[in-house]
């Protein structure tokens, strides 16, 4: 995700100092505020997915058995990406 983002920023911001209308400029800034929440989103899930696997190996070290999570990072991740791109979505094609 974090990758994919910054992906996004450079290539959005280099037809952002091309754009020829309004418009353009618009989307193009949208965009990397969509690459720049996707950068952020992929921080926190390996910040979060780092501390669960801290825990989980403290649990093993002491002869616990591993559970698994009620809500799992991954749904998490998966939903928080949807939720972006519904929002970023509605940003661009909503008239302003």
């Amino acid at each position: 995700m974090g990758s994919f983002g910054f992906g996004m920023i450079g290539f959005f911001r280099t037809l952002n100092e091309h754009a020829q209308t309004p418009q353009s400029a618009r989307l193009h800034h949208e965009a990397i505020r969509f690459g720049e929440c996707l950068v952020l989103g992929g921080l926190v899930a390996t910040v979060l997915a780092g501390i669960s696997h801290w825990n989980t190996l403290r649990r093993m070290e002491r002869g616990e058995m591993p559970r698994a999570a009620l809500w799992p990072l991954s749904i998490t991740v998966a939903l928080f990406v949807a939720l972006l791109l519904a929002a970023g979505l509605w940003s661009v094609l909503t008239p302003r």
